[in-house]
């Protein structure tokens, strides 16, 4: 392989950068931005195979200022404008941007007004360009094929540990939220996360910031009883600014045609602070899957609840759900025709509905309710496959879907492994790999 010649920066892949920031095979301790400013790595972030910046949900220290949010990386600084960043709002979460060589010089300005300092990391790499090129090309996981090495019940054991250390987690995530705000807001705001899907979860969080649910609940309780629906609807969809009337054809409906009624619903109310079209992400996204049809479920799903209350009506489902095979009934408080179906139906159960009755549990000391709903979770059916427990799959087992991996509890258990220690490269201390004695 030829040497890499510093003066012709465009032959350099930035998938190579990618590798490079990931592992972090760069020199240890602080590095200088080119303002002057030092900047240690707590965690890379998460790569982003989509559009958007690279990584996202980077941890640095700025000189002594702790900083998360996402990085950008490109061979040559200049690329930040060449590529129109700098009038693009989806990158204004950018908090770091990495190159190897800084030709223009000064830091990315951001659509906000906002600067983030650039990263120079051409001479601090650990190794020539050469050898990191050809380390990008070896693999270097010590966990490949683990699972042929382990019997079921070691692999299994694992997966039901980190499934249950990932549910702990997520509850005493919904237990801080408890103390800072009330009971069936904190559930509004996970499930309003959950229907964003990930690519539009945090936009659904600030939607239910701005239209908090008692505001929905009081303003549609005035209403109609054959009315409720649709002003629910105009409500999220106008605060979304996603109606026909605020974005036009770009509100992109999936093949749905939303009522007609929505728009002139929506100015009746005289309601403001509405979102931006550009807070929302939808490209690549599958149209059943898009916002929009997303808050129309949301809407059909706020008005079932509104009589009893979205907080009463989920404790009844996960008091009423029997582990085992009755454990799903609690799908059925979120199923809509069309909306959602059972599988997000499944997803919201596992990582919002029930870590949120635990975490509910706890600080409104019921241990029946806690010790119910554990039992519920560790008894909870598989859910479907995402790019992490499809990875890990062929990692650690190859082609094929792997047995062992039977619940809810060890897919959670495969998404903690990859978070907690796959994605910083902390395999030295990852359960998988190392053999301890219980």
């Amino acid at each position: 392989m030829t040497g890499i010649n510093p003066e012709n920066k465009s032959g350099v892949p930035e998938n190579l950068l990618a590798r490079i920031w990931k592992g972090q095979w760069v020199q240890k301790g602080a590095l200088p931005t080119s303002d002057g400013r030092m900047v240690r790595v707590r965690s890379p972030g998460i790569e982003n195979r989509d559009s958007g910046p690279d990584f996202l949900g980077a941890i640095i220290i700025l000189d002594d200022e702790i900083l998360q949010g996402d990085v950008e990386l490109h061979v040559k600084s200049g690329d930040w404008r060449a590529h129109g960043h700098h009038l693009d709002p989806h990158f204004n979460s950018v908090i770091l941007q990495v190159v190897l060589w800084d030709d223009a010089k000064k830091p990315a300005q951001l659509e906000s007004g906002e600067l983030a300092p650039t990263l120079p990391l051409h001479d601090y790499l650990n190794g020539s360009m050469d050898e990191l090129s050809l380390r990008a090309i070896t693999p270097l996981a010590p966990c490949r094929d683990i699972g042929s090495q382990y019997g079921e019940g070691r692999i299994g054991e694992i997966l039901d540990r980190c499934g249950e250390e990932r549910f702990y987690l997520k509850s005493a995530f919904f237990e801080v939220g408890l103390i800072l705000d009330e009971p069936a807001q904190v559930l509004y705001h996970g499930v309003m996360g959950a229907l964003g899907y990930t690519k539009n979860k945090k936009p659904f969080q600030e939607l239910a910031r701005r239209l908090p649910l008692r505001v929905l609940e009081s303003i549609a309780a005035e209403q109609e009883l054959g009315s409720r629906r649709l002003v629910l609807q105009a409500l999220l969809l106008g605060g979304a600014g996603l109606l026909p009337s605020q974005c036009g054809e770009r509100s992109r409906f999936g093949g749905l045609k939303p009522p007609s009624e929505l728009g002139a619903i929506w100015c009746s109310l005289n309601a403001e602070n509405a979102m931006s079209y550009a807070d929302w992400h939808l490209l690549r996204i599958h149209p059943r899957n898009f916002p929009s049809r997303r808050l129309l479920a949301a809407g059909h799903l706020f008005d079932r609840y509104l009589n009893r209350g979205l907080l009463e009506g989920i404790v009844k489902l996960v008091e009423g759900a029997k582990p085992g095979k009755g454990v799903t009934e609690i799908e059925s408080g979120f199923l809509i025709p069309d909306l959602i179906g059972r599988g997000r139906a499944r997803e919201i159960t596992v990582n919002v509905v029930l870590p949120f009755s635990l975490a509910w549990a706890e600080t409104d000391s019921q241990p029946k309710f806690s010790e119910h709903t554990l039992k519920l979770y560790r008894t909870y059916p598989r859910l479907g496959e995402n790019r992490i427990t499809r990875y890990l799959g062929k990692l650690f087992w190859g082609a094929g879907k792997p047995k062992v991996v039977s619940s809810a509890l060890r897919q959670q258990g495969l998404i903690h492994l990859y978070q907690t220690f796959c994605q910083e490269q902390r395999c030295g201390v990852c359960p998988v790999n190392v053999r301890w004695i219980d």
